[in-house]
């Protein structure tokens, strides 16, 4: 009762607030300049604000004559000032942390996170999470199922803490979020041993009221997914007698043990319907937890590759995406189903037509110019001192809420594989092996498609399948797939289909990894101290240390008990 009326009094909080937004989208133009404005006024006076006469910018047109589309690597010379101690270089308010990501040169971004930055990042928060609970109002029922990852890994040389911003913010969310809404203790999180932290999530999932899971990346869940299978009959007994027992000797400190102590009671009762859940073979949340009602996380793209098991999982549970953003910024909040609207207040937008990102001058649009159906690179200006900053996400429009754009995440900008003309991208190999792998009935934990030159220009699919000890026997299972992917490729990108016909693409071969790889690389990733959210292997082309890792994994070459290749066609 009490968490359904924190749940009300929150969304009475918020009612204005979203009036605002709401009156913001239906003059973005507006809305827009004077969050601009804001923005420049507030670090004139920074070095950045100097070397491009922040002063002298009193529009958007002037912004942008005076300020150049950047990627990270334009500010990392600004950041490493920064970073090293120097003060007012890309904004007056000094940075509370530096978020940190995977950057393209294999150095770590550093995201500057200022007291600015958190206001807009929470906005879109509190807009996002009123129209959820007005769309879904079960959620009210119980609590929710998160991941975050440690705020601070470390300090730079000028001594600001650098994490994920994810573990930030839930470290600033109030008491009684905490305490009857988002109740894991932070401590779970910052647990370093990969097995231990999600046994120890787990554990304390299994006696709370679970009514929604809410993470970024459906790989994330499904992982959670796959240990509640491996771990049931362990968690089962922990639960029967109040105690907890990581995997493999895990080991949890005293303070970790301490702040997990108040759910650390026997409970025979709830270990009681759990066994008759795992007897059954019905072990899936939406058996676990009745007070189920929803699932929100990335839906789109490659991320949409994940769900194919959710249905399994999560039974008639319904499925949302989560809104569109990065550590560099928010750019969507939720609306609705399908509905992810520009959020107009929380930072300044432009938009690049993705044909036109690489001429020497590329126009940038403003929110209200763009058009239904195009794809654009999008840029982000923020109160973190990012201006004019190319993620390098391509976006697309898909409608418009008033006279602010809907818009759908589609793929990293530049990862598109071309040997003859055909472009593909990571999208339309994304449902491609998506659809392949669903008409066969065969099931993949991960896959990853590798452009091959030798002998002649063809496309390997790496893919590991829901299956263990496979064998020579498995080459016709592999051959099917191959097959149905060539053919479903070819629906996709109708250049894919004349390059094969014409035979300047040799025929798709797929190649099998050792059972249990993808997670043996999330497991490197997250003991190097990645978080969850960024663990996010591209399905096409990877970066080379991917490559690398996987290809260890083929399991031709581990044991030469399949062939090298094994040809769609």
């Amino acid at each position: 009762m009490f968490r359904r009326a924190l749940y009300k009094c929150f969304g009475l909080l918020a009612e204005g607030k979203i009036r605002r937004f709401n009156a913001a989208t239906q003059n973005p133009a507006q809305a827009q300049a004077e969050k601009l404005l804001k923005i420049i006024r507030a670090n004139e006076e920074t070095a950045f604000g100097a070397d491009h006469k922040f002063k002298n910018i009193s529009s958007v047109k002037d912004f942008q004559a005076q300020v150049p589309i950047r990627d990270y690597e334009g500010f990392r010379p600004y950041i490493d000032r920064a970073t090293e101690g120097e003060k007012k270089i890309l904004t007056a308010a000094e940075p509370l942390m530096y978020a940190t990501t995977s950057g393209t040169t294999g150095l770590p971004k550093y995201i500057p996170v200022t007291p600015g930055y958190m206001e807009e990042f929470r906005l879109a928060s509190v807009v996002s999470g009123y129209h959820l609970l007005k769309n879904y109002p079960q959620i009210a029922g119980g609590v929710s199922l998160s991941v975050a990852s440690p705020a601070e890994e470390g300090k730079t040389k000028g001594g600001t803490p650098y994490g994920a911003i994810s573990g930030m913010l839930f470290q600033s969310e109030p008491h009684l979020i905490k305490k009857y809404i988002s109740p894991i203790p932070y401590e779970v999180y910052l647990i370093s041993d990969y097995e231990t932290r999600y046994y120890t999530l787990l554990r304390l999932a299994l006696v709370m009221p679970v009514s929604f899971f809410y993470t970024l990346n459906p790989s994330t869940i499904s992982l959670l997914c796959r240990k509640l299978q491996t771990y049931g009959s362990a968690l089962v007994d922990d639960i029967r007698a109040g105690t907890i027992t990581p995997p493999g000797g895990g080991k949890l400190d005293g303070r970790t043990i301490n702040a997990l102590q108040k759910y650390l009671k026997p409970a025979p009762e709830r270990a009681k319907v759990l066994s008759s859940l795992l007897a059954a073979g019905e072990f899936y949340p939406h058996k676990i937890w009745p007070t189920l009602s929803l699932v929100s996380c990335w839906t789109k793209a490659a991320a949409s590759f994940y769900l194919a098991d959710f249905p399994q999982y999560f039974g008639s549970v319904p499925v949302c995406d989560i809104t569109y953003g990065a550590s560099e910024g928010r750019g969507t909040v939720f609306m609705g189903p399908g509905l992810q609207v520009l959020a107009i207040q929380s930072h300044f937008f432009e938009f690049v037509a993705e044909e036109e990102m690489e001429n020497e001058n590329p126009k940038a649009l403003l929110a209200h110019e763009v058009q239904v159906g195009r794809n654009y690179f999008i840029l982000f200006t923020t109160s973190g001192g990012l201006y004019r900053y190319n993620i390098n996400d391509v976006v697309k429009v898909t409608g418009f809420h008033n006279a602010t754009p809907l818009l759908e995440f589609q793929y990293k900008g530049g990862n598109i594989s071309s040997f003859t003309g055909e472009k593909i991208t990571e999208l339309q190999v994304t449902a491609a092996v998506r659809r392949a792998a669903e008409a066969g009935d065969q099931r993949l934990r991960f896959f990853t498609v590798i452009p091959t030159f030798k002998p002649e220009p063809h496309y390997q699919v790496w893919a590991e399948p829901e299956l263990d000890g496979l064998s020579e026997a498995d080459q016709d299972w592999a051959k099917s797939l191959g097959l149905r992917i060539d053919e479903q490729l070819a629906v996709e990108n109708s250049e894919y289909k004349v390059k094969r016909d014409s035979l300047r693409l040799a025929p798709m071969q797929v190649r099998l990894l050792n059972s249990g790889s993808y997670e043996r690389f999330r497991k490197f990733l997250t003991g190097q101290g990645v978080a969850d959210a960024q663990i996010k292997v591209s399905h096409l082309n990877p970066k080379e240390e991917v490559r690398k890792h996987f290809e260890a994994e083929l399991l031709d070459n581990i044991s030469g008990r399949l062939p090298k290749s094994l040809s769609g066609i």
